[in-house]
């Protein structure tokens, strides 16, 4: 098997979670005593960096509320209740497969509950296809992420790449020397990921393999 490592962010390119973050949105809005967002209209809120307290307050929510529930927001997104709501695409699984031929595969998040993302992580089957859950807290920059990744022991061939959806990811892999792929399905919209200059920017995790394929034969 190669060498190379092929570092898969969770939260987008291999789980869907957008039922997760509207639900929370859509609880905390209707307790405040608000109009929530239709989901596809607040996923597409999220992925164009559209401020959550602007969100908020188009909901019908005075600035004070909108405050508090950009606070309780922070505080429920990772209850299980929640978390049993994100999926893997359902394209995932046949990806992830793929990809096991092509590179070792280490799963890479930054979570405040470690305990619960390892209950999700077996819950939803995983860990048969990753040698590596690489896992930590921090405040979600790219310096954050660079130095999970340096401080999982792993040590990688050039070649390597680091897949995510959000421009945090992009940076902290070029930080490492790391190939970059940046996936248009998760947080950011590709229109936001374009100017970070991934070496990639592809729509779902479906494309990583043949965009491997080509690198391979280049190289």
């Amino acid at each position: 098997m190669s060498d190379r490592w092929l570092f898969l962010d969770l939260d987008g390119p291999v789980l869907d979670v957008s039922h997760r973050y509207h639900r929370v949105h859509q609880d905390i809005v209707e307790e405040l005593g608000g109009w929530p967002f239709p989901r596809t209209a607040y996923w597409e809120a999220k992925r164009n960096l559209v401020p959550e307290t602007e969100i908020l307050t188009r909901t019908g929510l005075s600035p004070e509320a909108a405050d508090q529930a950009a606070a309780e927001r922070l505080r429920r997104l990772e209850e299980p209740r929640y978390l049993a709501l994100d999926r893997p695409w359902p394209w995932t699984a046949e990806a992830l497969d793929e990809l096991e031929r092509m590179g070792r595969l280490a799963l890479v998040t930054l979570r405040k509950h470690l305990d619960r993302l390892d209950e999700q992580v077996r819950a939803l089957g995983l860990p048969l296809f990753f040698e590596h859950v690489i896992a930590g807290r921090g405040d979600g920059t790219p310096t954050a992420k660079a130095a999970l990744l340096r401080g999982s022991g792993l040590a990688w061939a050039p070649g390597s790449v680091l897949v995510g959806d959000t421009e945090v990811d992009v940076a902290s892999g070029r930080a490492l020397g790391l190939r970059t792929v940046a996936l248009g399905c998760g947080i950011r919209s590709p229109a936001l990921l374009e100017p970070w200059s991934p070496d990639a920017l592809l729509g779902d995790l479906r494309q990583v393999p043949g965009w491997l394929a080509e690198i391979d034969e280049i190289s």
